[in-house]
């Protein structure tokens, strides 16, 4: 075993350094989002990321000028119920890649390989086409059905499925049971740490989605949170950066948190993903 490598204290404290001002970089506009969140108008334009007097009337004003509370609440439901499609197909279609045999199978696991490299801009004119000829533009249905494959949470889950051990399943089927319960009663309960990283990142891709609801999507009924801050943008009082923040402040909470919380578990499992192939 080969022994740890040891940096010169010179480089480690150049590294040091690079690591604190990158951290700067990314903490520094997000304190700055926050502080003119909360910050008067008269205190807007001040240098001073903190507000002296903090005030509520920036969030007051954006509710009060945009129907922000039903667009956070299209996101929150688009998002949930387009996860949750996206989960159960992966589970499924990573299952069938890692434990059956089937003609075609290795085939066809490249194609879904293959559309993860396909930008998704390729697939937009196409897909916007067929929504509208379902008559389903400007409907929730436009936003969760044509993303309820996750190419990536495919792959991701069939490597965990790899890692598991044929024996579980062969004991399985010596006790009677099928492969589906095989799925929910074995690999499920094993996989739920994977699962729940898995769900955090396709949360944090679709609640950041802009320029697909931006589409498919124009009434009050079904746009999103992203689209609000855009319509708040083109208001006449755009000029007024306060309730602009506090929009965003507001919609940066959900991933913020998510991430802050789980990021742990994410960061393992995505090391884990690449163990077995």
């Amino acid at each position: 075993m080969s022994a740890p490598l040891k940096l010169h204290p010179l480089a480690q404290l150049v590294g040091e350094l690079v690591v604190l001002l990158l951290c700067i970089s990314i903490l520094l506009p997000l304190l700055v989002m926050v502080g003119t969140a909360f910050k008067p108008g008269p205190e807007i334009y001040s240098y001073v990321p903190w507000p002296k007097n903090p005030t509520f009337a920036n969030f007051e004003k954006l509710f009060d000028q945009l129907p922000f509370a039903i667009q956070l609440w299209n996101s929150t439901a688009t998002s949930l119920l387009r996860v949750f499609g996206q989960i159960v197909t992966s589970v499924l279609a990573a299952y069938a890649f890692a434990r059956w045999n089937f003609p075609g199978r290795d085939i066809l696991f490249m194609a879904v390989l293959g559309a993860m490299m396909v930008p998704h801009q390729l697939t937009m004119v196409p897909i916007y086409l067929l929504i509208v000829d379902l008559g389903w533009y400007d409907t929730f249905a436009a936003l969760i059905i044509p993303n309820l494959v996750a190419p990536f949470g495919i792959f991701l889950l069939r490597q965990h499925f790899l890692s598991l051990p044929r024996e579980l399943f062969d004991a399985a089927a010596v006790d009677g049971a099928g492969s589906l319960q095989a799925l929910w009663y074995i690999a499920l309960p094993i996989l739920r740490p994977a699962i729940g990283a898995l769900s955090i990142v396709l949360f944090i891709e679709s609640w950041n989605e802009y320029f697909w609801p931006l589409l498919v999507t124009e009434t009050t009924a079904s746009t999103t949170v992203q689209m609000g801050l855009r319509q708040y943008i083109d208001l006449e009082s755009s000029s007024d950066f306060g309730p602009l923040m506090a929009g965003m402040m507001i919609a940066s909470l959900p991933v913020l948190a998510v991430f802050f919380f789980f990021q742990r578990q994410v960061f393992e499992t995505f090391a884990q993903s690449g163990l077995r192939g």
